[in-house]
Parts: structure tokens; sequence; C-alpha cells
């Protein structure tokens, strides 16, 4: 008669020695505060978890834990596809929003992120598959209002995408924060909300080329970019790319 009941012990005990032993950011119970703690938790394979940003609600994120020293939460990703341009349309007042799948093959963008960021890299892939650390920098913070950085620094990579892209404004269709006095970059160039100099480098949506939705597939970069930067390119002014992506670190 003893054993079935050691036997149902044994049961009712294994729920709670799986969660235990659960690898960290596999489920919301197990979200840490970024891809950051997760690497340093032993994670080390790329892709989605759960993370806790500033000990809030639970969200999953897409983790990079090998690029650059790992431990990167994906902020946006634009990905070559249809309508790219429409997914980029962002107003203001969505800035902090949270749209799409964490996940590299799939358009996704979550603005919230950037109110925790102090180190951050874009990495481009050409058509071929080549991908490269386009920008690494760091920063105080983000201005909320203005959605600048605070106290930008470049790291490393390519000095015009972090001038741009990185230390200067941020425009929307509704909001004119770019460093292009009297010209807002985000409505010349097919409504695509994003940090932008006078006006950009790389795209996550629209072409400067005629015509600038270029069929609305996206995203670009300027080609004389990509070449410096040893990617490939479609043989036009701004060739479009398979994907533009921004990590961040805190």
């Amino acid at each position: 008669m003893k054993s079935p009941i050691i036997s149902l012990a044994l049961l009712f005990a294994a729920p709670s020695a799986l969660a235990q032993n659960a690898t960290p950011g596999s489920s919301p119970s197990t979200a840490l505060e970024n891809c950051r703690a997760l690497q340093s938790a032993g994670v080390a394979l790329s892709g989605t978890y759960w993370i806790r940003p500033g000990g809030g609600t639970p969200r999953t994120a897409y983790c990079d834990m090998e690029t650059n020293g790992g431990g990167w939460t994906l902020v946006y990703n634009s990905i070559l596809g249809i309508n790219t341009t429409d997914f980029w349309n962002i107003s203001y007042w969505e800035r902090f929003n949270r749209r799409g799948r964490p996940n590299l093959e799939a358009l996704f963008y979550d603005g919230g992120l950037y109110q925790y960021g102090t180190a951050y890299m874009d990495v481009i892939e050409d058509l071929r598959g080549k991908s490269v650390v386009a920008m690494a920098a760091t920063t105080t913070g983000i201005d909320i209002y203005s959605m600048k950085f605070n106290s930008p620094q470049y790291v490393s990579g390519y000095w015009g995408i972090y001038s741009l892209h990185f230390a200067s404004g941020w425009a929307s269709p509704d909001f004119d924060g770019d460093a292009y006095a009297g010209y807002n970059c985000a409505t010349s160039y097919g409504n695509v909300t994003q940090h932008y100099g006078s006006c950009w480098y790389y795209n996550l949506g629209a072409d400067p080329d005629a015509t600038n939705e270029d069929g609305r597939v996206g995203p670009h970069l300027n080609s004389s970019v990509a070449t410096a930067m040893s990617l490939s390119t479609d043989g036009s002014g701004y060739t479009r790319v398979r994907r533009i992506s921004r990590f961040v670190k805190w």
C-alpha cells in the first residue's frame, strides 16, 4: 500500500521540480529583465524568449546571443517583403507601442524598449544573406518627447549610419524631429517612421529613387554605403536589402 502513495507524491512534486529547472525565459514565470540577463543565466542560443523589462509585465522578445558579444534585445526588424512602408507608418503617439512578432523573419517594432537602452547596434543583411554590424553606439537614455538619444557615443561601424540614424533626430508622419530643417524626412519618404539625419543612408521601407515607395517593398540602403561595408547591391543607387535590425542592451 505504500508504493502508490510514494508514486503519487513524486507525481505531484514533478511540476514543481520541472519549474525550478525550466530554461530562463522559456515562459512568463521564468522571464528575466532582458536578453543580457538571460545570457548571464546561461541561455546561449539566439531566439524568442520571455523578458520582463523594468520588472513590468512579461513580454516576448527576440534575443541575439551571438553577434557582437550577444545579449542583445531586438527593437525593430524590417524584412524584405510587400507593404513594408505601410508597416513603418507609425504615428507619434504610437512611438512606444509594439507591432508585429519578435522574429528576424518578420516585421517587428517595440518602441517601448527605447526607454531602457544604454547600448545599441544596427545589423544589415544583404540579398545574398551576408550580415554586418552596421553601427554600434552607447547612450545614457532617450528623450521620450523628441525621441533623440541622450549623450550618444560612437563605438564602431559605419560612421554615417551612426550619424544619421542614431546621433540625430527622429521623424514620423505627424512629427518632424529630424535634423533637416523645415523638411520632414518621414513624409518625404513613404511616411516611414525612424531616426533620420538629413535624411538617410538606410530606410526601413522607402526608396529615394522614383518612385519613393518602390512598390512599397523595402527596406533600402544607400548602395555606396553597402559597397563600403562589403555588402551586395541590386545595381540601383539605393539597393534593397533583406533585413535591417536594431538591437538594444541594458
